[in-house]
């Protein structure tokens, strides 16, 4: 080592006191100096103006607002983001649906020369009395009438296990739109589930009024098995696609099953199997005879 390299050099002031006068020009001054508000992976060379990482990727500041938001969210895929694309544009296609339908129900409301302000009044006051209620009450416990001599409808979800994640998510969403579709039916027919549990349970609670608002309104649930709701065993038929009998007409006096499956065709001869383990009667339903299938 030089002597220049040892020690720095000084000057000698009026009291013969030493002070360094300046620093060894090593060649370090034209290395890129590290900033103190930023991390050591932020430096960056002259040159190529990558990182120390070596990754040559750009993030935009859009990106980097995200990433500092989210935490430790990563950034989403292009598949996410088209998904992302698709749902908003469909909730968009919805949105102005909704608009139209209500626009042509105000028109056509006007061309039959309806107060419709007179009426949101009208109806304004019933519900504060509770005498609206009361009315939607009456009319559905009119409805149900039909419910006590028609035949029943159970979902089997004790093959919960044996589906993915987003097949669970679907079949939370069918068993919505089941008891929605019944609830309006001019001719409702009992309703219920049987060993509701797990995630299936769970996605259906975060629904408003789930299960206290649908119980009692034809239909139940349970996290018991099927036979457990249902212990005649004479009054079950299990619907499956691989049965070899043929339903042709609905016995009021029966119970129809319906496998809670969303599998995309993966699970092939599963409820038929269950069926013949619980010794129940199987029928399909005649899709043959009515659609062509492709």
């Amino acid at each position: 080592m030089s002597s220049s390299d040892s020690c720095p050099p000084v000057t000698i002031d009026s009291n013969n006191e030493t002070k360094t006068t300046s620093k060894i020009s090593s060649g370090t001054e034209h290395l890129p100096q590290k900033d103190e508000k930023k991390g050591t992976n932020d430096i960056k060379t002259e040159k190529d103006g990558v990182g120390t990482d070596g990754d040559s990727s750009s993030i935009t500041k859009g990106q980097a607002d995200g990433a500092i938001q989210s935490g430790t969210e990563k950034p989403l895929s292009k598949n996410q983001l088209k998904k992302r694309r698709r749902y908003e544009k469909a909730m968009e296609v919805k949105k102005r649906r909704k608009e139209q339908e209500k626009e042509a129900k105000r028109a056509k409301a006007i061309a039959d020369g309806r107060d419709l302000d007179e009426e949101r009044r009208l109806q304004a006051e019933r519900e504060k009395s509770g005498e609206g209620h009361k009315r939607r009450e009456e009319l559905w416990l009119k409805r149900m009438k039909t419910a006590d001599t028609s035949f029943k409808i159970c979902i089997d979800c004790s093959f919960e296990s044996e589906m993915q994640r987003k097949e669970i998510g679907s079949l939370a969403q069918q068993i919505r739109y089941c008891y929605s579709a019944n609830k309006r039916s001019k001719n409702p027919v009992y309703f219920s589930v049987s060993s509701l549990s797990g995630e299936t349970h769970k996605q259906l609670s975060n629904v408003a009024g789930f299960p206290d608002q649908w119980v009692g309104r034809a239909f139940d649930c349970s996290e018991k098995s099927l036979l457990e709701m249902h212990t005649d065993k004479s009054k079950l038929v299990y619907l499956t696609a691989d049965s070899e009998n043929i339903l042709d007409h609905l016995d009021d006096s029966k119970t129809y099953i319906i496998g809670g499956i969303v599998d995309r065709n993966r699970l092939k001869g599963i409820t038929i199997a269950k069926a013949k383990e619980l010794g129940l009667e199987t029928a399909k339903l005649p899709i043959g005879s009515y659609l062509e299938m492709f």
